[in-house]
């Protein structure tokens, strides 16, 4: 099932039960009590982002930067496989996302939740490179399921973290990471048979 395969693999990358007590802790230093306007903020921003790097991607990558998907499929891959292992063993690239103070639901939306959080540089390769692999329909399928998700567990994260609790939404996200560090794994060898192809 070839919808389902890229809607896990981009669900897996964005981890919106994993991210669940970040979503919280964001909402917790929204000026005015705001954290629904800054998760729908987040979500609209975070499915632009995708939107334009799945239809516009390769040709910023032929015009502007000058690569190949296959360069970015090897350096997303190993991106992918550093998140993944760091998370695992360390868990220090979600501890680095902190916020001291009040933000406007425009701030914290934009940054951290929508980039790097939900439309961070995996989330951009796998876009990408589900296009250029599936097509625009699977593409823009798994987008809008994946975000349709991620939107509904912002709006019950709060009752949601009590079903769940820190534990399994912990555990959840270590699960994930396994599947990252495999689509990693598969990006890599995806860009080394197209560089021994040629």
């Amino acid at each position: 099932m070839p919808f389902l395969e890229s809607i896990l693999a981009l669900f897996a990358i964005v981890d919106p039960v994993g991210n669940i007590p970040m979503f919280l802790h964001a909402s917790e230093h929204v000026e005015g009590g705001q954290s629904r306007k800054a998760f729908n903020i987040a979500v609209s921003v975070s499915v632009v982002i995708l939107l334009v790097f799945s239809f516009a991607g390769n040709v910023i990558l032929a015009h502007v930067f000058k690569i190949k998907l296959a360069d970015l499929q090897l350096a997303g891959g190993i991106l992918l496989l550093i998140i993944a292992i760091d998370h695992l063993i360390f868990g220090t690239l979600r501890k680095s996302v902190t916020l001291g103070k009040s933000f406007s639901p425009a701030e914290i939306g934009c940054v951290p939740l929508a980039c790097p959080l939900l439309a961070g540089p995996g989330a951009m390769v796998t876009s990408i490179t589900t296009l250029d692999k599936s097509g625009p329909a699977e593409t823009l399928v798994a987008i809008f399921v994946v975000f349709g998700v991620v939107w509904l567990i912002m709006r019950f994260v709060e009752p949601l973290h009590k079903i769940l609790g820190e534990i399994v939404c912990t555990v959840f996200s270590k699960v994930m990471c396994l599947f990252i560090a495999a689509i990693g794994v598969h990006m890599i060898m995806a860009a080394l048979s197209g560089y021994f192809a040629a």
